[in-house]
């Protein structure tokens, strides 16, 4: 699965100076215990056995039935400090794009990216730049090339430019917008720009304005490109806490404590697939994968799932019909091969523990205040 940026450099921790938001966190979400909610502690506890025996997870959460069943932290990790959650950045993103939506600022999923960067139109320009549409950087089909070809050397060498919009856009284009998907976080970023020109302030205000001042959420950090734009797609700082507000939140409809914040229109446009199939292959315990907008769908253990994806092991992962929702963080400074062995262990202790855990499966309660 050719989907996640190899973070290895440390240039990239000059980049998060001068974004970070240092805020009190006393809010956490009402708790319960396993056996209140349906799960057996002593199976549940084994996972988190086996998350601190790995020695690479920084944090896991489990949620059921809207309160938090159990949590634990390592590596220095504990519920108040915030951690990089990598792509699951990616899915805020979509949220944070439907609300803009919704008010206005954008008009629809087809207009064309062009459109808001005119300063980047040059002469001899592949005319097929002008068919990319808002929908195609939600579902990842641009048509520039896979962030992970030449041993993730496409990432870098937009990521090392002067100018992360011009680059991208300036990238030759190896299928026609809309033809097939492409994983490339800097089409995500094209998106923040454009939320950032189309509502007249930048993505984090907008953001914070529109939607996580109403889910009690703060941004910790967020890293910016060198022209200013919030990396669209990538490098958010939360709480896993404050990760499983998202979960919470597609989980029911877009609502989060009974009132609206995300547009329902929305959550069930975000969470279909945006591909005709369910890819074939396994991703470690992950079985019948596809892409939405900006979130991932599958199964794990024949539960039927969808999921914000970051690289190494950063997940948010809900299970609708089980009203459960997993975040995991982890350490995020390995090599691919390393992020994928970890992603896969997450997933098997999922599949082994978590959700051999449930015991029951209760009715949902959205009207119960999240955090106590």
């Amino acid at each position: 699965m050719n989907c996640k940026p190899f973070f290895l450099t440390l240039v990239w921790l000059s980049c998060i100076v001068g974004c970070e938001q240092q805020n009190e966190r006393p809010k956490h979400w009402r708790s319960s215990t396993p056996a209140e909610q349906g799960m057996d502690a002593e199976v549940l506890d084994s996972a988190f056995i086996i998350a601190e025996q790995a020695g690479f997870v920084d944090g896991l959460l489990v949620i059921r039935n809207d309160f938090l069943v159990a949590e634990d932290y390592y590596n220095g990790y504990n519920p108040t400090r915030p951690h990089i959650i990598m792509s699951v950045s990616k899915s805020f993103l979509s949220a944070i794009t439907g609300v803009a939506l919704q008010r206005g600022y954008i008009d629809s999923l087809g207009e064309k990216v062009m459109d808001y960067f005119p300063e980047y139109d040059y002469e001899g320009i592949d005319s097929r730049k002008y068919q990319i549409s808002i929908r195609h950087l939600l579902t990842m089909r641009m048509g520039i090339r896979d962030e992970s070809d030449d041993n993730y050397g496409v990432y870098w060498s937009l990521y090392n430019s002067s100018n992360w919009i011009k680059a991208t856009i300036e990238s030759p284009l190896i299928s026609d917008p809309g033809e097939r998907m492409q994983y490339n976080t800097f089409q995500t970023h094209l998106l923040s720009a454009i939320i950032t020109k189309a509502t007249w302030r930048s993505t984090l205000e907008f953001a914070t304005e529109s939607l996580f001042d109403s889910m009690k959420i703060d941004v910790d950090a967020w890293e910016r490109d060198p022209q200013g734009y919030y990396f669209g797609g990538n490098s958010m700082y939360f709480t896993p806490q404050e990760m499983a507000v998202l979960g919470y939140v597609y989980l029911h409809q877009g609502k989060f404590e009974g009132i609206q914040v995300v547009p329902e229109t929305w959550v069930d446009l975000t969470l279909s697939p945006s591909t005709d199939f369910a890819h074939p292959n396994a991703w470690g315990a992950l079985r019948n994968y596809n892409y939405a907008y900006l979130w991932w769908l599958g199964e794990i253990g024949g539960e039927s799932l969808f999921m914000g994806y970051g690289y190494g092991g950063q997940f948010v992962i809900v299970f609708p019909e089980l009203n459960l929702i997993v975040v995991s963080t982890a350490n995020h400074w390995v090599d691919p091969n390393t992020s994928t062995n970890q992603e896969w262990a997450i997933f098997s202790l999922i599949e082994k523990y978590i959700l051999p855990s449930i015991t029951d499966v209760t009715d949902m309660n959205i009207s119960k205040e999240v955090f106590k």
